[in-house]
């Protein structure tokens, strides 16, 4: 099986059985990553499955690029979510999907529960347990330094902070010390498996199809990364990355206030200083790829390594209002140590301010995520996520689908992006929204024009707060990143490459004809999969929504004051965006969408 490993590692965490089944089980139908993670995640997580029961599933999984293509070492995670109880996913860099995939797997299922606190090390075809329990509540960089001392330094690593040991909701999974797959609370998951990390290591490599004809391709991918606008800007990314951003118009402030913080401005000022002139960085990029999107930075007497395409850095500033850039450095350490989805977190946080348990801006906030982590006093309840949290409260919080927090940019304005939250299945709209034209309008406007007169055949599609559009923008924004998440790839360079090049190193790769018109249909038949998957859980257009409070909120000061979101005219782009699946109005994939794509309840 050319492209492929060739098959996927099964490990019961409660027998401790392991077994593999062949990849090409899935593969015809469900490409790789995403996919394939989503038609494991169906076909074995019971619909009435709790997210921290043992019958959950925790699917790890790599595409077929992944390890033999530019920007490749992505992995995918799927799981149901401890925030939403639906559908769960999130992706992360790094060097773990390569490693795996040298071990001779395409993927990873965990199922069960461990007894006792364990690490499973995977060195090629050997699969073994150890005991987890002295290091059970260590840190991420504490667990990763840890787990190389069992024998190999050379194992890259994926484990969980304490966060993720104490169940926090908002816990995520680390690839190393700096990739997480943040979104949905899977670290939680890990957690409740008593799995405190997994490390690969491997020397097989992977055969594919077209040597010659897999490196010319490689090699033109790579000459256009180099010389897109992105490639260039990255170079000093982590110091402009907040500022443009500001430009863009995209944060939101605080517990999504209604009034602009004046201070924002200054915040980022601040934050550029602390990268150009108080930090040193040595930019690094991921396997394989030419991107230097993360670096470690130093700063004093600690040196942590910061993805800054993420925009984790100008989360903290701007939901958590800090001025002090050297705050927001304590504030990143501390999450990055505990394995945390920044943005979750974050919001979780800047809620508690609403409540008064907590100032923004100041040092307060690092003792509330102590107490999150630790799940003592209030920090116990945060713990939960921030819905469950406003329930608990009686305090209205923002939120997206099924409860999950929000994103960086703020969905009032961006009305794809409140699109995108509410209907997406895992509630992340990181899944979705990068390569978004109305990201780039006040930044980009030729170009954010042009990719909306080319997608929706109309370029006013491009405007924030035009509600004309988004639905397809969405649709099609969806398709190119369960692609990136199915092939293996990562999704930033993968949006400036034509996706002929990507189609054509996959059937190099594998010797299978790909064309660009067979990966959407491949994306749209996933989706429609993961749509089935929460269906069955009992979803339909209500739960497609986002907290009241959104809807009930005018933006008072700022370039957006006086803009609200609608709620009729949002209910007509769900409208849309059902008619463009294939559902009906109720959001359910009709009969004749399932014989489209040979799909079964």
């Amino acid at each position: 099986m050319f492209g492929y490993a060739g098959k996927i590692l099964f490990v019961d965490l409660s027998t401790r059985l392991i077994k593999t089944i062949p990849t090409d089980k899935y593969a015809a139908d469900f490409l790789g990553g995403r996919g394939i993670a989503t038609k494991i995640a169906y076909d074995l997580i019971p619909p009435d499955a709790d997210a921290l029961d043992p019958e959950n599933v925790l699917v790890m999984m790599t595409g077929p690029l992944t390890g033999v293509a530019p920007s490749s070492s992505r992995i995918d995670i799927v799981s149901l979510s401890p925030v939403t109880n639906l559908l769960g996913g999130s992706s992360a860099g790094g060097d773990f999907g390569a490693a795996l995939k040298f071990a001779g797997y395409d993927g990873i299922v965990i199922t069960g529960r461990s007894k006792e606190p364990t690490c499973i090390r995977i060195i090629d075809d050997e699969v073994t347990f150890h005991d987890a329990e002295a290091c059970w509540e260590y840190d991420v960089y504490d667990t990763v330094d840890c787990v190389k001392k069992l024998g190999r330094e050379d194992v890259q690593v994926a484990c969980i902070g304490k966060a993720g040991a104490n169940l926090v909701k908002t816990a995520g999974i680390s690839f190393s010390k700096r990739n997480l797959a943040a979104r949905g609370g899977l670290g939680a998951v890990m957690g409740s498996k008593n799995l405190k990390a997994i490390a690969v290591a491997g020397t097989k490599g992977v055969k594919v199809r077209d040597t010659k004809r897999l490196m010319e391709v490689n090699f033109e991918i790579q000459k256009r990364i180099r010389e897109s606008p992105a490639f260039k800007k990255y170079e000093n990314w982590h110091a402009n990355i907040a500022l443009s951003l500001l430009k863009a118009r995209r944060p939101y402030f605080g517990d999504y206030e209604e009034d602009y913080w004046e201070e924002a401005e200054e915040a980022v000022r601040n934050a550029k200083r602390f990268f150009e002139e108080m930090a040193t960085l040595r930019p690094n990029s991921c396997f394989s790829c030419p991107l230097r999107c993360w670096a470690w930075v130093e700063y004093k007497d600690e040196e942590a390594p910061m993805v800054a395409c993420q925009g984790t850095f100008p989360a903290i500033l701007f939901i958590l209002k800090i001025k002090d850039p050297e705050l927001a450095w304590k504030v990143y350490l501390r999450l990055q140590r505990e394995g945390m989805d920044i943005m979750g977190t974050a919001a979780v946080i800047a809620y508690a301010s609403r409540l008064g348990l907590v100032k923004l801006g100041t040092e307060d906030i690092l003792w509330l995520i102590d107490e999150i982590v630790n799940r003592e006093g209030p920090g116990n309840v945060l713990a939960e996520g921030v819905k469950r949290a406003s329930e608990h409260f009686g305090v209205p919080a923002v939120y997206v689908k099924g409860g999950m927090e929000s994103w960086s940019s703020d969905v009032r304005p961006f009305r794809g992006v409140a699109l995108a939250g509410a209907v997406s299945e895992s509630g992340s709209i990181s899944r979705a929204i990068h390569g978004f034209p109305a990201s780039s309008y006040y930044t980009k406007p030729e170009k954010a024009k042009k990719v909306a007169r080319e997608i929706v055949g109309d370029e006013s599609a491009a405007e924030p707060t035009n509600y004309k559009g988004k639905a397809k923008l969405v649709a099609y924004f969806e398709n190119e990143h369960i692609i990136a998440d199915s092939l293996g790839v990562c999704d930033t360079p993968m949006l400036s490459i034509p996706l002929e090049l990507w189609a054509e190193a996959f059937t190099a790769a594998t010797g299978i004809e790909m064309s660009p018109e067979k990966l959407h249909f491949y994306a749209e038949k996933i989706r429609t999969l993961e749509r089935m998957f929460n269906v069955r859980r009992g979803v339909n257009r209500e739960e497609d929504t986002l907290s009241p409070r959104l809807f009930e909120s005018v933006i008072r000061s700022g370039p957006w004051k006086g803009v609200k979101l609608d709620r009729e005219k949002f209910e007509r782009m769900k409208d849309e965006y059902y008619k463009l699946r294939g559902w009906d109005e109720r959001g359910i994939p009709t009969e004749e969408t399932l014989r489209k794509y040979e799909l079964e309840w």
